[in-house]
């Protein structure tokens, strides 16, 4: 099926927290609280929740592209019913999605119709979302005052609200900015505002990502213990959700600095939990080749060669099957260091 034609009208898109990770849509009960005018359009409304509820099932298997069709069938049926908010809903699933396919003008235009239609609709929280992944998806194309730019009027618009939710959001966004902008100091207060705004709202796993944000910045000013206490709340955090994700990220940070003050005891327990989550990855992901990496580095602090070059050589046989060049290169370059 080919939906895009659907991205072109003023329908109602819907807001997704986060386009760096596909999120789940919001909650049916949220989707299905609509009252039918009559009878037959509870009928259609009820086969397209069946779509929304289908494409939801397909997101948490990975299969996007048959989520997005499912959510296009969805939010055809809203739109015919004059429902613009479920058909919202439904829309920014598929921007969302389109966003992590890499189909960032799709994505783009999903997005720019979701904000307009929120602000038609007087949904301020909608805005703050729209421009949250409007912003993120600028910043995946490396647009980074574009991004700004979204990230500042959301916030304007979060502070009005009084939503800690929206406001943490939009304060991590602009503190991933300045982070990538070299501004270390402003990146601090930004990402410390925002991890006491997600701690608010109870959006523990949005402080999770906020605290590994932290953790960079706090490593790059020097500020290794600080860092340290801010990658253990993204590791905890991982852990007790099962973010595969949060936890590898945190992870990457310990063991960066306890490998690098050569502490091995230490950086032997974080090697082991990261081994955990990824050498039993079939087929062999990039995660797979990184923690050879970094097993190879830890053996090369150990004195030991032979384990240091067994690990470099698998993961270079990894990269390779991966195309990923400049990851090649590195371990070719540890294995003609030894």
């Amino acid at each position: 099926m080919n939906h895009n034609y659907l991205l072109t009208g003023a329908l109602a898109l819907a807001l997704l927290p986060g386009l760096s990770l596909p999120a789940a849509a919001a909650s049916l009960d949220e989707q299905l609280d609509i009252h039918p005018y009559n009878g037959t359009e509870g009928q259609s409304r009820d086969v397209a929740d069946g779509w929304m509820q289908l494409g939801n099932q397909q997101l948490s298997e990975g299969n996007l592209t048959s989520a997005v069709d499912s959510w296009a069938e969805a939010a055809e049926i809203y739109r015919l019913l004059g429902d613009t908010q479920s058909a919202g809903q439904a829309y920014g699933s598929i921007g969302a999605a389109f966003a992590t396919l890499g189909r960032y003008p799709e994505a783009e235009r999903a997005l720019v119709l979701r904000i307009g239609t929120a602000h038609d609709n007087n949904d301020p929280l909608g805005q703050v979302y729209g421009l949250n992944n409007l912003g993120n998806l600028y910043v995946n194309q490396g647009h980074i005052l574009e991004a700004q730019a979204q990230f500042e009027e959301a916030l304007q618009i979060a502070r009005a609200t009084g939503d800690s939710r929206a406001i943490g959001l939009s304060l991590s966004n602009l503190g991933q900015v300045a982070t990538q902008r070299g501004d270390l100091e402003v990146a601090v207060h930004l990402l410390e505002a925002a991890a006491n705004y997600r701690i608010l709202a109870g959006d523990y796993l949005g402080e999770a990502h906020s605290s590994n944000s932290l953790g960079d910045v706090y490593v790059a000013l020097g500020r290794e213990s600080n860092a340290i206490g801010a990658y253990r709340v993204g590791l905890r955090t991982g852990v007790e959700t099962g973010d595969r994700a949060l936890q590898i990220r945190a992870l990457d940070g310990l063991l960066g600095i306890y490998l690098g003050r050569g502490d091995l005891d230490i950086t032997k327990q974080y090697l082991d939990q990261r081994s955990a989550l990824t050498l039993g990855t079939t087929p062999a992901d990039l995660q797979t080749a990184l923690t050879y990496r970094w097993l190879g580095d830890y053996y090369l602090k150990t004195g030991d060669s032979d384990l240091a070059e067994q690990a470099f050589t698998k993961g270079l046989q990894i990269s390779r099957n991966l195309q990923r060049k400049t990851l090649e290169a590195e371990f070719t370059n540890r294995l003609l260091a030894l």
